[in-house]
């Protein structure tokens, strides 16, 4: 952030001119820092993606304020500005401030870690099931994955041919054949989860270790963070999104994650209680799909990251 972008954010925010903020996370999309303020409580300001309308940023807004109440675990809330405002846009951007949460992020390399993950999970789902109605707003401000919700191959295509990053992959991910592979499989993968449909509710869309908090002293988790790709989608993305990222430290990682997720669904009314066989029979074709969501969202933010972009095409191919 610029000096005057500070001053911006200070005067929407009614923050002191002295407050000190230092980068504190960067994500795909995303970008906060903390800001600590003489006297008082620190606070997390938050760079929204430059994609979301503030339509969509509200009806987070409006996700995280019951979620607050429901749950079980502390989950970021918005700090009204001195227009009672929860959103400025200052230089084309979009910010927010936050309460912060106190904890620190788990070590990722640890079965403990996973199992505590999972569970966690379970815990989320099974709330988030039973009061479902509460979020039946989400089925239309903040739509699953579908067909008509992902880009085209076509599209896709085009906007990887405009970054940087095409230059230094392999040119058979750049043709219309592959691409036209691809939009195959992306079909191949949703008519296999079309089954699942019933079982939609509101989804973090993003949850993993990397994603809570724990307790300094206790080590319990305490915190469920990063919300901005919340959505009324099938609760298996939740399950399946992290589980490739977890084997790739260790197989066991993502292997101790989903076990203890369909532990803690047993005896519950969570439809994926009783479907835990055809779950994990679909776990590919979950994977596929959230794939392809993943790189739709690395090249509709520029993000020029060759190896990365390069590993998700061979994944998808």
């Amino acid at each position: 952030m610029n000096k005057q972008e500070i001053k911006l954010l200070d005067e929407a925010f009614a923050l002191p001119e002295n407050t000190r903020w230092s980068s504190f996370g960067e994500g795909h999309a995303n970008e906060t820092w903390l800001g600590e303020i003489d006297g008082e409580e620190p606070v997390v300001l938050r760079r929204h993606n430059p994609n979301r309308t503030e339509e969509q940023i509200l009806s987070e807004f409006k996700c995280l304020d019951l979620l607050h109440d429901i749950i079980g675990y502390e989950v970021p809330k918005a700090l009204y500005g001195v227009n009672q405002e929860r959103l400025t846009e200052v230089e084309g951007a979009y910010y927010s401030v936050f309460e912060l949460i106190e904890g620190e992020t788990p070590p990722l390399d640890k079965v403990e870690t996973c199992s505590q993950s999972g569970q966690a999970l379970a815990n989320l789902h099974i709330k988030l099931w039973e009061e479902r109605d509460a979020f039946r707003f989400a089925e239309q401000e903040r739509p699953g994955v579908s067909k008509e919700t992902l880009k085209s191959g076509a599209a896709l295509l085009a906007a990887l041919s405009e970054l940087e990053a095409s230059k230094n992959i392999d040119a058979k991910y750049l043709s219309s054949a592959y691409w036209a592979d691809m939009e195959t499989g992306l079909d191949e993968a949703l008519g296999k989860l079309g089954n699942l449909n019933e079982t939609k509710h509101l989804i973090h869309g993003d949850f993993g270790p990397p994603n809570t908090l724990i307790s300094e002293n206790s080590g319990e988790l305490v915190g469920v963070l990063d919300w901005d790709e919340c959505r009324w989608d099938l609760p298996v993305y939740d399950v399946a999104g992290v589980y490739p990222f977890l084997c790739e430290i260790d197989k066991s990682l993502g292997e101790a994650f989903v076990d203890a997720y369909f532990t803690g669904l047993k005896g519950s009314s969570h439809p994926l209680a009783r479907r835990e066989s055809e779950i994990r029979a679909l776990m590919a074709a979950v994977q596929y799909v959230a794939t392809y969501k993943e790189f739709e969202l690395m090249v509709e933010n520029h993000l020029d990251e060759p190896e990365y972009l390069a590993q998700l095409l061979e994944q998808l191919a």
